[in-house]
């Protein structure tokens, strides 16, 4: 129920139902949180009406077998540009699956939760197109707040799309990179061999909290 959300809005509730300690038959509880609450995915479907659901991808879509780390120590509320990162992108390695894009910010989740909320760094729409156009990346996960900084969400919102909306380059049309956001990856310091992403599955799902399991095996 401390989880940061993305401008301070919103809510999570996590409630008991049941309690056998009350003369209950089992222990049950009630959860509500919004689908982009916590470590979440955002699906196409998030920012273009005809976009995939999260439900509508195939189960071997979320086993990532190439994930790639890159490292960035970003400004407070930076718009970090396509100019700024190119030569970590290009380092990318042609069958990449999911791109770790580890900002620092993320240390910013339990020291000064303000300023991980309103101050955190963003992604500019360009790096979206050059990810589309130059690799075949399945998603990209983050560990700031959001894909877009909250000092500029207008340009975030563009960013949104520039990775999810339909895509058409050189005539073909380009498959969408969904974005998972508010990733804890302290401990990632290297490239995990295995990446597995378990979303909270329902139908038509615009998004929904993940859970992520890396390892070396």
């Amino acid at each position: 129920e401390n989880t940061p959300l993305y401008g301070d809005k919103g809510e999570i509730l996590i409630r008991n139902t049941n309690k056998i300690e009350n003369g209950d038959s089992s222990n049950n509880s009630l959860i509500s949180i919004s689908a982009h609450s916590g470590t979440h995915i955002d699906a196409p479907y998030h920012f273009y009406d005809n976009g995939k659901t999260l439900d509508q991808f195939e189960p071997e879509f979320w086993h990532c077998e190439n994930p790639f780390l890159i490292k960035y120590e970003a400004r407070e509320k930076e718009i970090i540009s396509l100019e700024s990162v190119i030569d970590k992108l290009s380092e990318i390695p042609d069958n990449c699956d999911l791109l770790l894009f580890k900002t620092g910010f993320g240390a910013y989740r339990e020291l000064d939760k303000k300023k991980y909320i309103f101050n955190g760094p963003g992604i500019s729409s360009e790096i979206g197109f050059w990810l589309r156009e130059n690799r075949q990346i399945k998603m990209i996960c983050l560990d700031t707040i959001s894909l877009s900084a909250f000092s500029n969400r207008p340009l975030g919102r563009d960013s949104h799309k520039a990775f999810l909306s339909k895509y058409i380059f050189n005539n073909i049309s380009l498959d969408p990179i969904l974005i998972i956001e508010d990733a804890n990856m302290l401990d990632i310091n290297y490239s995990p061999k295995n990446i597995l992403i378990s979303p909270l599955l329902f139908e038509k799902a615009d998004g929904a909290p993940v859970t992520i399991f890396a390892y070396d095996k």
